[in-house]
C-alpha cells in the first residue's frame, strides 16, 4: 500500500514516524497581522527537518513523513513542498481544499460545493501544475476548518465538498476544530455526505479536553488528533498526556494521533522553539514516563496515521 506524497507514491514500508498535522510553508499574517506568522522559507524548513532526523533518527531504510495541511488561502506552495521533500529526505503529503472563513478569498463564496469538490478531486487525481510542467498531487483533504463555535454557511459548503471529494477519491479528511467542540458538527456533515469515519480525523481536540466530547466522537468511529503538542499556552502537555492515557486505558489507542501544528517562526528550534521533533520525541517520552507502552506509542506515531491516510487495516501489513 502506498502513501501519496509530493514526490509520488511511496510504500508505507518506507515510512517511519508520521506527523499528521503540520505546516512547512504558510502565511497567517494577512489575517493576524503578526510577522511571526509568516512562515515561508524553504531553506529554513529543510534545516528544521534536519533537526527532526537528528533528534528522532528514522529506522534503517525508512524516513519520516510530514502531512502538510496548508491550503490555498494560507499560501500553499506545492513546488516549495517538493523542494523541501527532496532536500530534507522526508516524505511530504500535500493537502487540498480551503482552510476557514476569515482566510477565504472571494471565489470561495461564488462556487458551489460541487465545484469545490471537483477542484479537490482534480488536485488529488491529476495534481497541481508546476512551473516545469510536472504535476504535484495532493494526498489528503484539509485542514478544513471551522472559525469559532459554529460553522458558517461557506464553511459548511467547503466541508460538504471535502466529503464528496473523499468519497470520489478515497482520500482522508482532516479538520480544524479549535478551542470549541465543533468536531461534532463537522462529523455530522461528513456523515451526511457518506464519508467513512475511519477516513476522518477531527483536529485540535487537545485544545478542548472534555472527556465526554472526545469519547462521543470516538464512538462514532473517527480519529482524534492531539495535534498541538508542545503549545503550552493553549494547553499544558501534562493535561494532553493525562487525557491520552485515560483514553488509551479505555481502549481507544487505535483511534488517536499526535502532532504539533508548527506554523509560527518561533515554533522552530532555530528560533528557540521545540521544532518538529517534539511530538515524536519529547512528547512521546512524556507518554512513556506515564506508562504508555512502546507498542502504543508506535500506533500513535506510525500505524494510526498511515491507516487514516491510506485506508489500510494495518500499516505493517
Amino acid at each position: 500500500m502506498n502513501l501519496r506524497t509530493v514526490l509520488g507514491d511511496v510504500s508505507v514500508e518506507q515510512i517511519d514516524r508520521v506527523l499528521p498535522h503540520e505546516h512547512l510553508l504558510c502565511d497567517f499574517s494577512p489575517v493576524t497581522g503578526d510577522r511571526n506568522h509568516i512562515f515561508n522559507n524553504p531553506e529554513l524548513a529543510v534545516r528544521e527537518l534536519g533537526y527532526m532526523n537528528a533528534d528522532v533518527p528514522p529506522a534503517q531504510g525508512m524516513q519520516h513523513a510530514i502531512v502538510e495541511v496548508t491550503l490555498r488561502d494560507l499560501g500553499r506552495d506545492p513546488e516549495g513542498m517538493r523542494r523541501i521533500s527532496r532536500e530534507s529526505g522526508l516524505h511530504v503529503v500535500m493537502g487540498t481544499g480551503w482552510y476557514l472563513e476569515p482566510y477565504y478569498p472571494k471565489e470561495v463564496y461564488e462556487v458551489s460545493a460541487e465545484r469545490h469538490a471537483a477542484q479537490m478531486i482534480q488536485e488529488i487525481e491529476e495534481g497541481v501544475l508546476a512551473a516545469d510542467g510536472t504535476r504535484i498531487r495532493a494526498g489528503v483533504i484539509g485542514e478544513i476548518g471551522t472559525h469559532g463555535g459554529t460553522l458558517s454557511p461557506a464553511e459548511e459548503r467547503v466541508l460538504r465538498a471535502a466529503g464528496r471529494a473523499s468519497n470520489a477519491t478515497g482520500a482522508a479528511v482532516t479538520t480544524h476544530a479549535f478551542m470549541y467542540p465543533t468536531g461534532v458538527d463537522q462529523l455530522s456533515i461528513l456523515e451526511e455526505e457518506g464519508v467513512d469515519p475511519r477516513r476522518t480525523a477531527i483536529g485540535h481536540v487537545d485544545t478542548f479536553l472534555d472527556h465526554t466530547y472526545l469519547t462521543g466522537l470516538l464512538k462514532r468511529g473517527v480519529y482524534l488528533q492531539f495535534d498541538t503538542c508542545g503549545r503550552e499556552h493553549l494547553m499544558p502537555d501534562s493535561l494532553r498526556v493525562e487525557m491520552l492515557v485515560r483514553l488509551i486505558d479505555e481502549g481507544w489507542s487505535d483511534s488517536l494521533l499526535i502532532s504539533s501544528d508548527r506554523c509560527h517562526m518561533t515554533d522552530l528550534k532555530i528560533r528557540g522553539g521545540l521544532g518538529y521533533s517534539w511530538a515524536v520525541g519529547g512528547f512521546c517520552d512524556l507518554l512513556r514516563a506515564a506508562g504508555v507502552a512502546e507498542s502504543v506509542v508506535d500506533k500513535l506515531t506510525r500505524e494510526n496515521p498511515l491507516r487514516l491516510l491510506t485506508g489500510i487495516d494495518s500499516a505493517r501489513g
